[in-house]
């Protein structure tokens, strides 16, 4: 039996399909459905989970919907890169009707932390496909605001991104009682990271198209690395337990 067609070959129907006679239906392979990806769809509101290397919607029950290539509270100074990969789901449909669910991984996100000779930080996230959100780095806010902000790299700067616009962003990361706020350029929360029981949670406030809510994901996971870079410095403040959060310290440590 031949292979199964690909994440970008599969679609709803069979037109031009040339297969054995209808005398021979046994002959015939499972039949797969693979919903095509739609950068557009909307999203509704989740609470996401972060457990070691997966991240699952709303609790740890259940198939995770994005997978890391690396734990992040297990990582040195050393690492320049982590990949984040979103888990979509196949259905093929057995003989008797009945749907065999299986998951496949696809690559949409690289996260990159890197300091240079004069300790400046570039922090980003660049897309794998074009249909993401591009590359975006993670920045201080201009004075006199306080906070991180994402902001969006235009394929203009790709070579200068110190040229950068900090008054146009995607969000601003502002610091709260035992919590991240991500806010909008319009000033309203989309997300909020919190610690609960153990566990890093990203609390996503709004309705979101895929393509965005894909991206703060990655930015979120980039978040999490950044800060705990900064605790490897001083393990007594991390924000990490044997793997689990600690509440009391989510918080931004200049």
């Amino acid at each position: 039996m031949g292979s199964p067609p690909s994440y970008e070959e599969a679609s709803a129907g069979d037109a031009g399909f040339s297969g054995p006679s209808s005398s021979a239906p046994t002959d015939l392979p499972p039949a797969y459905h693979e919903q095509r990806y739609d950068p557009d769809e909307i999203m509704q509101p989740t609470i996401y989970v972060l457990a070691d290397d997966h991240i699952f919607a709303e609790s740890r029950s259940g198939s995770p919907r994005y997978r890391l290539s690396r734990v992040i509270h297990a990582q040195g100074k050393a690492t320049s890169t982590i990949e984040l990969s979103r888990v979509d789901k196949r259905i093929r449909e057995l003989s008797d009707g009945t749907p065999n669910v299986t998951t496949r991984e696809r690559h949409i996100y690289n996260m990159h932390y890197l300091t240079h000779f004069r300790e400046a930080l570039q922090c980003e996230v660049k897309s794998v496909a074009a249909r993401g959100i591009g590359r975006v780095l993670v920045q201080k806010s201009p004075f006199p605001y306080s906070g991180y902000r994402a902001i969006k790299v235009p394929v203009e700067l790709e070579s200068t991104p110190e040229k950068l616009d900090k008054s146009t962003y995607m969000y601003a990361i502002k610091e709260k009682k035992d919590m991240f706020e991500w806010c909008g350029a319009d000033g309203k929360v989309v997300a909020t990271e919190v610690c609960r029981d153990g566990e890093r949670m990203l609390l996503v406030a709004v309705p979101l198209t895929r393509r965005h809510l894909d991206g703060l994901i990655a930015l979120w996971c980039l978040w999490m690395w950044y800060n705990h870079v900064k605790d490897i410095k001083d393990p007594s403040m991390s924000g990490w337990a044997d793997g689990a959060c600690r509440s009391s310290l989510l918080s931004i440590r200049d």
